[in-house]
């Protein structure tokens, strides 16, 4: 019991254990898919408890670099010594390491079925934290970066019979490489991809390619209520049909309000950037137990649980600190959180097993029990 959810992989017998959906998709994508043990997670024989260890880092170099669209750049990463790369399925991200100390988080663009190479869209956004200006100011072809392996919270359904993809400029990043997937999979898709012009749309002939007749360019000069009229899109939900939806936060929230007829877990949305949320409700103080650590701490209503932990000498990998990435997804063994991120799908936040530490809570009176 101590050891948690466990997963055996027959023929072989190989043993392993995880704590997140992003764990399960790593050891479907590289044992599975790609034949290779995923160190990290396996369990060794008389193995009682998990344990916890460092995260695997991937040094890549830069094999080229392009302008995709205007403020947008593309690049191609391979292994120094032309080995293959972890593999990944379709709306997986790896984070790159700067060298200031960030870690951002950037989608996986190109065809997963390329074991040779990783291909990143990058737009230089004007108020950048210094995750995308290092990026467009620091990598140059032959330059060498730090990765995470990819992991995934955006993956397409095994089950729809029909895929609508909805991406808004630089939203056509994991969209695109699910459109490389589904075709190989022959299977029922369309895409409308929203820019303000043909000249600022991003990756715009492999989107071409790719896609063929099976994509809709909406160009709204800039006034997106001149663009995709997503609420006769969605006006009939279409059983087996899914909804993706991947770009400004406007966008996003747009495809959620008019696609709330259709069954909850037809809709799968990624995110950039988080609105401010306006009328919050007042953050209450709780505590939160650290398994591992054996200790209690208390998290006051202006702090995260994510810094105090940090403050109290636990590390835990992070990214973006808004709740978008999952990068500090973490096993909650008891205690009612109340979940504010936006990777947790209603029925996770409903089952309650995993929190982003970096924006959820506790739910009034109660004390989380966490497995750090």
């Amino acid at each position: 019991c101590e050891l948690g959810p466990t997963m055996v992989i027959y023929p072989e017998g190989v043993w392993y254990t995880y704590s997140s959906e992003a764990d399960i998709d790593e050891i479907l994508a590289r044992h599975v898919l790609g034949g290779e043990l995923v160190d990290r997670l396996l369990l060794e024989p008389g193995q009682t408890r998990p344990r916890r260890t460092d995260p695997p880092r991937l040094t890549l170099k830069v094999a080229d670099v392009s302008l995709t669209a205007p403020a947008v750049k593309r690049f191609v990463l391979r292994s120094p010594d032309g080995s293959d790369l972890p593999a990944y399925l379709a709306g997986a991200h790896i984070d790159l390491f700067t060298e200031s100390g960030l870690r951002r988080s950037y989608s996986l663009v190109g065809d997963s079925a390329d074991r040779g190479q990783y291909v990143l869209g990058v737009r230089r956004e004007e108020d950048s934290r210094g995750g995308s200006s290092w990026v467009f100011d620091q990598l140059s072809t032959n330059s060498e970066v730090t990765a995470s392996v990819p992991r995934n919270s955006f993956a397409l359904a095994a089950d729809a019979t029909m895929h609508t993809l909805i991406a808004g400029g630089i939203g056509i990043t994991p969209i695109l490489a699910m459109g490389h997937e589904l075709k190989a999979r022959s299977e029922d898709y369309h895409l409308h991809y929203c820019t303000p012009s043909e000249v600022e749309t991003p990756f715009l002939e492999e989107v071409r390619s790719v896609f063929g007749p099976r994509v809709t360019f909406h160009h709204d000069g800039g006034d997106p209520a001149k663009g995709l009229d997503v609420q006769a899109l969605l006006a009939e939900s279409v059983p087996g049909q899914h909804i993706y939806v991947c770009g400004p936060a406007s966008l996003v929230e747009s495809t959620r309000l008019h696609s709330s007829h259709w069954p909850e877990a037809a809709f799968h949305s990624e995110l950039f950037a988080v609105e401010p949320v306006i009328d919050e409700p007042p953050n209450e103080a709780f505590d939160v137990f650290l398994s591992r650590q054996k200790i209690t701490l208390s998290v006051p209503t202006e702090r995260s649980i994510l810094e105090v932990v940090r403050d109290a000498g636990v590390v835990v990998e992070t990214s973006c600190e808004d709740g978008l990435c999952s990068c500090c997804r973490t096993r909650l063994l008891g205690g009612e959180a109340d979940h504010r991120d936006h990777v947790l799908s209603s029925a996770e936040k409903l089952a309650n097993e995993s929190i982003m530490i970096c924006v959820s809570r506790a739910t009034n009176g109660e004390t989380l029990i966490l497995d750090l």
